[in-house]
């Protein structure tokens, strides 16, 4: 059998390059190659075919005297089958793995995990060498695991954990001991996680009073003054034939209802957006939308601002508008428990009755919660409840929806005029006389470079809205009345 050197397979290529030469040279002039030149090519061709043969199998003979050499040296080293053949097999000598060429494949895990440049027993070698009492040797192998990115620097310690003294809390190669899960330090954060059901949240009262009040949109002004009259006209006077004739002036009044900003900011981590597939997003503002509609609903009701811009709560509220004004409000002085007169009834009475005094109808009555379920339960025992759903003398009923109504006139609930110490009240109102003006209405805004988020990596969502509402003015026109004092 002929043996070829890497230089006959050279000037076989080059002979062959020549005949190709030839071949074309002879087809672009429109002739017939000689038959020499066609019979020379393939006896080349043929040649050149046998020393590749010949060259591929010295290759492959090579490859395996190469595996079988790595895989004797390797079994010197191990005493115990282990993963080690999983991920590439372990030298001898460390320090000379430079020098060293390895026919096996790095398994594709270990090259899926470390890069293109992992090759097989890189992790093994750095890890016998570091298991070695020659020093450079485990200064070797240290630095292989860190080019492999296989250190956690942000693992806590084993001393810093557990009190454990004699661990070099300077080397990042400290071994932690102990891997039990029963932690999130310790594992946890690698077990799967537990289903997430829908996040509980404290129930909060409902956004009342923008049904019952007038409500502009689109009011871009700082503020808009509401007039009204001073004192509701009086009948005009019979007059005699050439008397002087009654002369009346008008005066007039004016509350303004400045609007002012209601915001609130919330940071999110930009992690904890990803990871929980949008469900922070959404909780978020879902948080937010709620906290508008009852910063509404209070500064409706309660809103106790002087009125002017730039004194924190501009709003006046409806109570704050009527309990500073002593004509349109009183004590219910004969509140009882056990007689008709004095119950809830009786005061729903009293109250309309004051409303009406004023030419106006009340379109719905409203108290705090200790009041409503306070009066629902008044009674005698030989007569039952004074508050009957079912109807009858006392004037109650209930709506198909479950709406408690007193001679037609809506009963509502509200937790905010309760936890401002107003309690045993009822206010009854012509509500659509009150106006809450909204200026931009309410906005989401976000941002993760104001201030320091860009570093800290969060966003903040910042939600918005210009309101104004000043209750006077729909106050001193009679539009509703304050009783206290409606329940013993």
């Amino acid at each position: 059998m002929t043996e070829y050197s890497a230089e006959d397979i050279q000037n076989l290529s080059a002979a062959i390059s020549k005949l190709a030469d030839s071949k074309d040279r002879a087809y672009a002039d429109g002739k017939t190659p000689d038959a020499s030149v066609v019979d020379g090519t393939k006896a080349v061709a043929d040649e050149l075919a046998k020393a590749s043969i010949q060259k591929e199998d010295e290759w492959r003979a090579a490859v395996k005297a190469a595996a079988k050499e790595e895989a004797r040296e390797a079994l010197k080293e191990l005493r115990t089958p282990s993963m080690a053949a999983a991920i590439g097999q372990a030298k001898g000598d460390v320090k000379a793995k430079a020098n060293l060429t390895s026919f096996i494949k790095a398994h594709p895990l270990l090259v899926q995990t470390y890069g293109d440049e992992y090759e097989a027993g890189d992790f093994i070698r750095a890890i016998t060498a570091i298991g070695s009492k020659d020093a450079e040797e485990q200064t070797y192998g240290k630095a292989i695991l860190r080019t492999l990115g296989a250190v956690r620097r942000d693992v806590p310690l084993l001393s810093q954990n557990y009190n454990v003294i004699d661990v070099d809390t300077s080397d990042p190669m400290a071994a932690v001991k102990a891997t039990l899960g029963n932690t999130n330090a310790a594992g946890g954060f690698v077990l799967p996680n537990n289903l997430v059901d829908t996040v509980a949240k404290p129930k909060t009262m409902r956004a009342l009073y923008t049904d019952l009040v007038t409500v502009r949109n689109g009011v871009n002004v700082r503020g808009v003054d509401q007039p009204f009259r001073l004192g509701a006209p009086a009948r005009a006077q019979f007059q005699d034939w050439g008397q002087t004739k009654e002369n009346v002036n008008e005066t007039y009044g004016s509350y303004t209802a400045n609007l002012g900003t209601i915001a609130r900011i919330y940071d999110v981590g930009k992690q904890y957006l990803r990871f929980s597939g949008g469900s922070a997003e959404q909780d978020v503002l879902d948080e937010l939308t709620k906290a508008f509609a009852l910063g509404e609903n209070y500064y409706i009701i309660a809103g106790a601002g002087t009125g002017s811009v730039g004194s924190g709560d501009p709003t006046t509220g409806v109570y704050t508008a009527l309990n500073a004004r002593p004509g349109f409000k009183a004590a219910f002085a004969s509140a009882s428990t056990t007689t008709v007169a004095g119950s809830f009834a009786g005061a729903c009475s009293t109250l309309i009755q004051n409303i009406t005094a004023n030419n106006r109808e009340p379109s719905a009555i409203v108290v705090d919660h200790v009041t409503y379920f306070s009066g629902s339960r008044q009674g005698a025992d030989a007569a039952g409840f004074w508050v009957n759903p079912a109807g009858g003398p006392t004037g109650f009923n209930m709506t198909p929806n479950g709406q408690l109504q007193f001679w037609s006139v809506p009963i509502y609930w509200d937790t905010n005029l309760g936890t401002n110490a107003t309690t045993k009240i009822a206010i009854g109102a012509q509500w659509d006389a009150f106006k809450l003006y909204r200026g931009m209405e309410f906005r989401v805004d976000s941002s993760d470079v104001a201030g320091t988020r860009w570093d800290v990596n969060v966003i903040g969502y910042r939600g918005e809205e210009e309101i104004g509402f000043h209750a006077g003015t729909a106050v001193e026109t009679g539009a509703a009345y304050l009783l206290t004092s409606v329940i013993p």
